[in-house]
């Protein structure tokens, strides 16, 4: 970064800043569980600077700060995109924090492993709020195929919610520990590479990509006499595919992988299961695959200029045991919604969908509607309903329905 200021005295240097300030504030109609909060508020502020040397070098600047307003839990900053690029006719090379997105599905990108979350405000939409990852990213561009080599120096443990965040895995009763555990001696040093190619055949954007590296969420053990809980990040390999594909008002979509956990030996530990028995068992999880996709079938000009979009999608996971060390909820469920776009001035857009549960009808409902006003000040309000049955993974969850309002303007 610094070479790339030093070569820009010697010429023109376009510069374009934004800067956009959020405050957001979620409220929980039911009472948490012991010092659990029934309300949080926090402000953000994200300055994104682009600095363009010439046709080919540029550097931008975009880290995120926030302020919690109720508790110190939500401070964080995070260098979301602050990174140098160089871009050429075949090839580009972009070194340092960087942000990424693999995947197409609406309800759940399965694939999508490169950075880490942050759990704290959004536990089940946390594509929202990624953290930046120190990278290096080489993309090639041969014909019509696209390749990118990723190459990461350092891991990110994930953001995950203590005993007074609604969000907490223990009903408020455990933090989890500052220490994380690593299957690898190198701990967050050990080095993670990741591949990628993708292109266009026809009216399909086609993707397949491989990953070696930790688990970005990691297994969650509870120690017999433990005062907060242990995290196990494991090494892994993922295998994985994507496909989006246009046919008339159809939108076909699909994400599939294959984990193979080898990587990360056995770690045995002591553990208090679901009905308070204790057992000895290997926290590394098992290989397993999992499946997400569907359709999304859109009705133009319904109302006037506005677009109605119906979305079905099925999600799946080999490993079905509700007992399962690594959280993972979405096993056999499926997901339906309906999209509303007003093509408007504002991009106003409503969003209602839900997930359900195939075998025991356990659901998460989200409503949501988004709209810019001014041309620089944007509303958002969601509401999520959790209606878990006893024993499912989202059970720990039932009684946190949450409004959350987000007011954005960008100057």
């Amino acid at each position: 970064m610094l070479l790339l200021f030093c070569t820009g005295n010697a010429m023109a240097v376009e510069q374009d800043l934004r800067i956009t300030s959020t405050t957001h504030v979620s409220v929980f109609p039911q009472s948490g569980k012991g010092d659990q909060e029934d309300a949080f508020a926090f402000t953000e502020l994200k300055p994104d600077l682009a600095l363009t040397f010439d046709e080919s070098w540029q550097a931008i600047i975009a880290p995120r700060f926030r302020f919690g307003l109720t508790d110190p839990e939500y401070n964080l900053l995070s260098l979301d995109d602050v990174y140098a690029e160089y871009v050429a006719d075949r090839f580009e090379v972009r070194v340092g924090y960087q942000t990424h997105f693999w995947g197409t599905a609406e309800s759940a990108n399965i694939v999508d492993i490169l950075n880490q979350k942050d759990f704290v405000v959004d536990f089940f939409d946390p594509k929202e709020n990624k953290l930046g990852e120190p990278a290096v990213r080489l993309r090639l561009a041969l014909g019509e195929n696209r390749f990118d080599i990723y190459h990461f120096s350092y891991f990110t443990p994930a953001s995950l919610p203590d005993k007074v965040n609604r969000f907490n895995f223990f009903d408020g009763r455990l933090d989890f520990s500052d220490n994380p555990l690593y299957t690898n001696g190198a701990e967050r040093l050990r080095q993670q590479v990741a591949l990628r190619w993708d292109r266009t055949l026809g009216s399909a954007d086609v993707g397949l990509s491989y990953f070696n590296g930790y688990e970005k969420f990691p297994v969650i053990n509870v120690r017999p006499g433990a005062v907060e809980a242990d995290t196990l990040y494991y090494e892994m390999q993922q295998f994985s595919a994507d496909l989006q594909m246009t046919v008339g008002s159809w939108l076909v979509k699909g994400e599939a992988l294959f984990q193979d956990t080898s990587l990360g030996g056995t770690f045995m530990a002591d553990s208090v299961t679901l009905d308070g028995q204790v057992v000895r068992r290997n926290l590394v999880p098992k290989n397993h695959t999992a499946f997400v996709g569907g359709f999304e079938y859109t009705f133009f000009g319904v109302i006037g200029q506005s677009d109605v979009g119906l979305i079905g999608e099925y999600l799946y996971d080999s490993e079905q045991r509700l007992d399962a060390v690594a959280f993972r909820p979405f096993q056999n469920d499926a997901f339906g919604g309906l999209r509303w776009a007003r093509n408007n001035a504002g991009d106003g857009e409503l969003l209602i969908g839900g997930i359900i549960d195939v075998k025991n009808q356990t659901q998460v409902w989200r409503v949501e509607y988004s709209e810019r006003y001014f041309d620089r000040l944007k509303l958002s309000a969601k509401y999520d309903h959790i209606d878990a049955e006893p024993g499912d993974p989202l059970a720990i969850f039932d009684n946190d329905n949450r409004l959350a309002i987000e007011l954005s303007y960008t100057y």
